[in-house]
């Protein structure tokens, strides 16, 4: 049986980091599977979307032993993320539309994609992920959501996988989905090795604990954005949906459709997202005090509040507060 062709794709605004690290788990399993005497499962080429030698944007370059323009087969293809932040997306899609155009076109000859973190976007934006799970970066779901409604965002998950299709999380949680590859081609023995040799968080299932809930403000309803600055300036007293919709001269029932419609969560949702998050922030700044932090972001009830923080972050506060007071990070 031959070795499964894997191409990893490099273009000029990749992540480094991601595409580096991608290579070495996938050069580091094939090595591992070969060391213990049997055939390597597959073979790795780079393969650059418009030139053999690719310069990031960055004093780094890559050369290439493909282009998406040479003709030949491939069985599996790693799209890795690229850098977004103050990019153009629509901009950035343009400049990419052949690799958006050759992953449609591969994966209709059955090869397998796997995505990591925002590298999504090139999937989703040739309707591959239509009607799937999917999961990336948890601060490109706005804009994703909006772009790409039919598909079924998992923002909390670190890898999804559906048909033929494998995503990733965000940052260095994307890691994971290469990992999962790995165990299903090499072995789980193999992917362990490989997460314990690169202090990899092996089988890690929620990125919930990473989100920085930001308020979702991408849309331009100017009254929901009232709604919403209310609710951040007033979320520590015990504030009701009704109180929030008369300051925004609308009925309850408009309010929340209106509110779900502009930001995807319904306003008792966001209250509590912003109460959560104002709780993170004083735990990670440190305060060791559960109870005082429950009733400074507006909770009366310790039971409740540990249930919501948990839910949405995966950790109960004790258990964050561990993680990630900077105190104790610094000692």
């Amino acid at each position: 049986m031959r070795p499964r062709h894997i191409s990893v794709i490099v273009y000029e605004d990749v992540l480094l980091t991601a595409l580096s690290s991608t290579a070495a788990l996938l050069t580091g399993a094939r090595d591992a599977v070969v060391r213990s005497g049997k055939t390597a499962p597959f073979e790795i080429d780079l393969v650059g979307v418009h030139l053999h030698d690719v310069q990031l944007n960055l004093p780094v370059q890559f050369h290439c032993g493909r282009t998406l323009a040479d003709d030949f087969e491939t069985d599996v293809i790693v799209v890795p993320p690229m850098n977004t932040e103050g990019a153009d997306m629509d901009q950035l899609l343009l400049k990419y539309d052949k690799l958006i155009r050759w992953l449609a076109e591969k994966y209709h000859r059955k090869a397998q994609i796997i995505s990591l973190c925002t590298g999504a976007y090139f999937v989703a934006e040739c309707g591959l992920l239509n009607g799937m799970p999917a999961t990336s970066h948890w601060g490109a779901m706005d804009d994703m959501r909006k772009r790409y409604p039919l598909v079924n965002f998992r923002p909390e998950r670190v890898v999804t996988q559906s048909e033929a299709i494998i995503t990733g999380g965000g940052g260095f949680s994307a890691l994971n989905a290469i990992l999962y590859f790995i165990e299903k081609t090499c072995g789980k023995e193999t992917a362990i090795n490989l997460s314990k040799y690169y202090a990899l968080d092996y089988g890690r299932t929620s990125q919930s604990i990473f989100t920085i809930f930001s308020g979702h403000r991408g849309h331009n309803d100017q009254d929901i954005h009232r709604a919403q600055t209310y609710i951040e300036s007033e979320f520590k007293a015990d504030i009701s949906v009704d109180q929030i919709a008369g300051e925004v001269n609308m009925s309850k029932r408009n309010f929340i459709r209106r509110f779900k419609s502009a930001t995807t969560l319904n306003p008792i949702e966001y209250i509590q997202r912003i109460k959560i998050e104002a709780a993170k922030k004083s735990l990670e700044a440190g305060e060791s005090n559960i109870a005082y932090v429950t009733y400074d972001v507006g909770y009366n009830d310790l039971k409740t509040f540990r249930t919501i923080f948990k839910r949405i972050t995966g950790l109960t506060p004790i258990e964050y507060r561990n993680r990630y007071n900077t105190e104790t990070l610094l000692r």
